[in-house]
Order: C-alpha cells, then structure tokens, then sequence
C-alpha cells in the first residue's frame, strides 16, 4: 500500500491517498474537455475509501447527469470527480497530486473525440521555460 497527497494551487486544500492508484487515463471527452479548458484531461482513479482530506473543504459541481466536479473554493483548483456509474471511485486530476510527475497514463479514452493534433503533440517545438 502507498500513500500520497495533493493539494490546491493556493494549498488550503491538502489531501491524502493510502492505497494504490488503480489506473491513470488521458481522457478526450468533450465534457472533460470544456469542464476543464484543455483538450484532454489526466485523471488517476482511486478508491473513495482511500481518499481523505486533510485540510480545508470542496465545493461540489454537478456538471452532468453522470460527473460532479470537486474542488477548492478559493483558487478553484479541480481536486477530483465522481461519477455514479463509477461508485466507490474518486477521479483525481493528476496535476494535483504532488507525484504526479511519477505517474503515467496507462490509457487513452473517448479517442473518438480526440483532437486531431493531440497524436503529434510531441513532434512540434518543446521549451524548457514560457515564452517571453
């Protein structure tokens, strides 16, 4: 069993995963896509029971019939989602983890949205830092 934590962009949510990661996924849905402003999103599933927070509160999002949104309500920072289809499972947006440079995708999904670049994404120019 493992344990790691997440938080925020401005740290007044903190969170902790005992327990495994049970699959990370690229997914291409248009709801993923429009819910969080990028053409894919990476998610790491983790069972709810594992997940606990540690510090401040989430504010909830019901963003369609089947995905509710979670996050911090000061920054706005997507925490995870949850789905009834997916019960007992929290959808954890791989960028709020603090490991999450150490976890890769095991599966792209919804492809038949897939934006047609996003399979040459890693053919164009890549910069160390921002530009300007």
């Amino acid at each position: 069993m493992s344990s790691i934590k997440g938080s925020c962009n401005c740290n007044a949510v903190t969170y902790q995963v005992t327990g495994d990661i049970k699959k990370v996924v690229n997914c291409h849905c248009n709801l993923c896509r429009k819910m969080n402003g990028s053409v894919f999103s990476t998610y790491a599933a983790v069972l709810t029971s594992d997940f606990s927070l540690l510090s401040g509160e989430l504010k909830s999002h019901k963003v369609s019939e089947n995905a509710t949104k979670h996050f911090c309500p000061n920054c706005g920072t997507p925490i995870f989602n949850s789905n009834p289809k997916l019960a007992g499972l929290n959808i954890l947006h791989l960028g709020s983890l603090d490991t999450s440079n150490e976890l890769t995708p095991d599966v792209n999904i919804y492809c038949e949205s897939e934006v047609s670049w996003a399979k040459n994404v890693n053919s164009i120019p890549s910069i160390e830092q921002g530009v300007g």
